[in-house]
């Protein structure tokens, strides 16, 4: 068995290349996916349009060659969302493996959502971890299709703004019916696509009336032609006349008249500043008319909440907007939901209609106060997230609750107040990291170098490079990631900032390493190493020699791995950082267990796994528990083994963390096949050798090669063993590891003896022996007994 994972400067999140090697990802869809939100109160009409939407129904279950899709499009508040969940609730039990839901946002003026991430959300949903969630928008995509293949579920695409953004959401399978509503016509999605467009128009008069009723009670009928009066008012818009249906509800004592005739003199004044491209003029009138019944304090409110750039807000954000009190604010914010103006959306969570977020934003563009208002928003933002990185809480609860605000409220801030999008990147940089939340990372710190570079300000531009290298390497993007890398240390040399010149040449050491190019990772990592002794900087020192104690390890000198291990290890604890320790325990328990060590490196390990636990870094526990299982299972304890592997393993998918997770499915597969569970072997090696190829992780990769050929071997498949085996030989002579060299010859020579060659066992046990000898670990006796044997013969 192969020496396990050693523990990362950093970790990783991603995808699962489920094309090598027959790669599978389990998923499990139960129960079934039922995402549609709750059927909308008192619908009404739409007669028409259900019986189309019945009809492609039903053709679709006849003769179906392809997917059917409809595109629902109406102006804005028309009802298009309304129709498509009522419908979707009505023929739900068509559609047995269930039905998903996305708002697309498409008209979002801030951050409409990308198809790769509407993927990210369905993947999520249809069972796939994070951690083998794929990159690239095709593959998330395919993985897409590949899941939905012959299910019979309805795909609800609300709020979409053009056929790009819904084209890659799009099944494959006839089986599937795609439902999409904009306020455009999208008439590429009819000509290229095929779909059968829906136009949703407002209500008629009479089913307008019909609605008002319902909200409002038998009072319309003592006032039939004020009624009518008011839904014209309303221009028949199903938005406008709930809004003032809760209006006419909360003054039982107003006559209904009195209402039509507010309402037409606000129209009138509205009319005079509308435009004929303004998509929601026709409700301007009736939320202005609602706003006129807010009290100053509820009003102001309504439309400062228009500043902000989330899709929800919690209750203390809205008190630094409104720079208020918790309790006055949250009487305000009852008043906003119990007028229809704002909708809690979730414990703690409030949130706005696209119309009338656009119209409070519209408002609020008029205030004097705006600016004060924003810095307000942004300070309680820095200041809270700075909070809970400080107190140590990278997993703070509102860390994660706030991740996307935060986004949005750096890129809201980037041209009005640059200074706080640099500080939310510094701040942030490390929580975004280890939450392996690396797309968030990617966006906050363009944002972040967008900023400097608006400033002049090279040395926070050099910064801001350095952390989308880090991002970039996350991501599986080496190229990038040594560009940006690359660019930084430029601008550090030409500013003779020494320190941030060994950060960068560290990140550039990094990505080489994992890469497999050994000799150029050492490079980068001694000279960081030593402008970190030139400055005193004693952790950054620490880090340095950690990480050439792993180059030292790949290419086989132990001697100097371990001699660079220890001296990491004593800064470590000489500064009193114990995420450092628990990393170098890992990477010396490995090097140990390597030249035989085994008890010693299973006391590092459980070491690390105590320090982990106590400190609550579950990536380390993750990581320390796979070691554990490794080693055990090399002192023949296959069943403690396997217990170590598959406490870690949900781990690794909880944190999204690729490098584990290989590591992990690596070291299962190998103790599968050691207990003779060989389908089980043959699954986890092939899922491990796809992600570590996909991710560009060398040593993973060579290593669970090697061991699926051991597994292909043990079944008698020599020839896929041979082909297994050879691909390790190739990684492991192009990145110079000779451990696995050695153990790639050693399975090609037992293939060979089993042939009958013995002349080609005895050529690959030779050279197998030789590394072995050089690297001085326990295989190179068993192979010179096999030697030894076959001369004999």
């Amino acid at each position: 068995m192969t020496a396990p994972l050693v523990q990362r400067d950093e970790p990783a999140a991603g995808e699962v290349a489920a094309a090598s090697y027959g790669a599978r990802l389990p998923v499990s869809l139960t129960p079934p996916p039922r995402q549609l939100p709750g059927d909308v109160a008192a619908f009404t009409g739409r007669r028409t349009q259900l019986a189309d939407l019945d009809r492609l129904l039903a053709e679709s279950t006849v003769n179906a060659t392809a997917v059917v899709i409809s595109a629902v499009s109406g102006t804005a508040g028309v009802g298009k969302t309304a129709l498509a969940v009522h419908w979707g609730h009505r023929v739900a039990k068509a559609f047995p493996d269930g039905q998903l839901y996305l708002n697309l946002r498409g008209y979002d003026p801030d951050r409409p959502m990308q198809a790769a991430e509407a993927l990210e959300v369905f993947l999520r949903t249809l069972g796939v971890e994070a951690a083998a969630i794929p990159h690239r928008l095709d593959e998330r995509a395919a993985r897409y299709r590949t899941l939905l293949a012959d299910r019979k579920m309805l795909v609800l695409l609300d709020n979409a703004h053009s056929v790009d953004q819904v084209r890659d959401l799009l099944p494959g399978s006839p089986s599937c019916l795609v439902l999409v509503t904009s306020r455009g016509t999208l008439p590429g999605l009819v000509v290229r696509h095929g779909a059968v467009r829906i136009n949703l128009d407002v209500l008629t008069s009479e089913d307008a009336i019909t609605l008002l009723r319902r909200l409002v009670g038998s009072r319309l009928d003592d006032e039939p032609e004020q009624a009518a009066a008011l839904v014209e008012r309303c221009a028949r818009l199903p938005l406008a006349i709930r809004i003032a249906a809760e209006l006419a509800a909360a003054r039982p004592s107003v006559p209904l008249s009195q209402l039509v005739d507010e309402l037409g003199d606000e129209s009138r004044r509205l009319d005079l500043l509308a435009t004929e491209e303004d998509d929601y003029t026709t409700v301007r009138t009736v939320f202005s008319w609602s706003c006129r019944h807010l009290s100053d304090d509820a009003l102001s409110a309504f439309q400062l909440l228009g500043l902000h750039p989330g899709r929800d807000i919690d209750l203390d954000a809205t008190a630094a907007l409104l720079g208020s009190d918790r309790t006055a604010t949250r009487r305000l914010l009852d008043l906003l939901c119990r007028a229809h103006l704002v909708e809690e959306t979730g414990r703690g969570r409030f949130g706005m209609h696209d119309l009338l977020r656009a119209y409070a934003a519209e408002q609020a563009a008029r205030r004097d106060d705006r600016h004060a208002a924003l810095t307000r928003l942004f300070d309680h933002y820095l200041h809270t997230a700075v909070r809970a990185v400080e107190l140590a809480r990278p997993h703070d609860p509102w860390l994660t609750a706030e991740g996307a605000n935060l986004i949005a409220v750096a890129a809201a801030a980037v041209d009005v107040s640059p200074r706080h999008t640099i500080e939310l990147s510094d701040c942030l940089a490390h929580h975004l990291d280890t939450r392996a939340r690396y797309r968030d990372g990617l966006s906050l710190h363009r944002l972040a170098l967008r900023a400097m570079r608006a400033r002049h300000d090279r040395a926070g531009e050099g910064d801001a490079l350095d952390r989308l290298g880090i991002a970039y390497m996350r991501t599986g993007s080496y190229p990038e990631a040594i560009d940006h890398h690359r660019r930084a240390l430029a601008i550090h040399r030409e500013l003779g900032d020494l320190a941030a010149e060994g950060r960068a040449r560290h990140g550039l050491g990094t990505v080489a390493w994992r890469l497999g190019r050994y000799d150029e990772a050492r490079e980068h990592l001694e000279a960081a190493l030593g402008i970190r002794r030139q400055l005193g900087d004693l952790p950054g020192e620490g880090a340095a020699l950690y990480g050439l104690g792993t180059v030292y390890r790949q290419v086989g000198d132990y001697g100097e791995a371990m001699d660079h291990q220890r001296r990491a290890l004593a800064i470590y604890r000489e500064c009193g950082d114990q995420i450092g320790e628990s990393r170098v325990l890992i990477n010396l328990g490995a090097t140990i267990e390597r030249v035989g060590g085994y008890d010693e490196a299973l006391d590092h390990y459980e070491r690390a796994l105590t320090i982990n636990r106590e400190i609550g870094n579950r990536l380390g526990e993750a990581v320390a528990l796979t070691n554990l299982g490794a080693v055990t299972a090399r002192l023949g304890r296959f069943a403690e083994g396997l217990v170590h592997q598959e406490n870690a393993l949900p781990l690794y998918r909880e944190i999204g963390n690729r490098v584990g997770l290989a590591d992990a499915l690596h070291c299962l597969g190998t103790l599968h096949h050691l207990t003779g569970r060989h389908d089980e072997a043959l699954d986890h090696l092939r899922r491990s050798i796809a992600l570590a190829h996909e991710i560009g992780e060398a040593d993973v990769e060579t290593s669970a090669l090697v061991d699926l050929g051991e597994a292909l071997r043990a079944i008698g498949k020599d020839d896929d063993a041979a082909a297994a085996y050879r691909s390790a030989l190739a990684l492991a002579e192009q990145t110079g590891d000779r451990y696995e060299r050695a153990r790639a010859l050693s399975g090609l020579g037992r293939l060979s003896r089993a042939a009958g060659d013995l002349e080609g066992a005895r050529r690959a046990w030779r050279v197998a022996a030789a590394f072995y000898d050089t690297l001085g670990v326990p295989e190179a006796a068993e192979t010179h007994e096999l030697l030894a044997a076959l001369d004999q013969d």
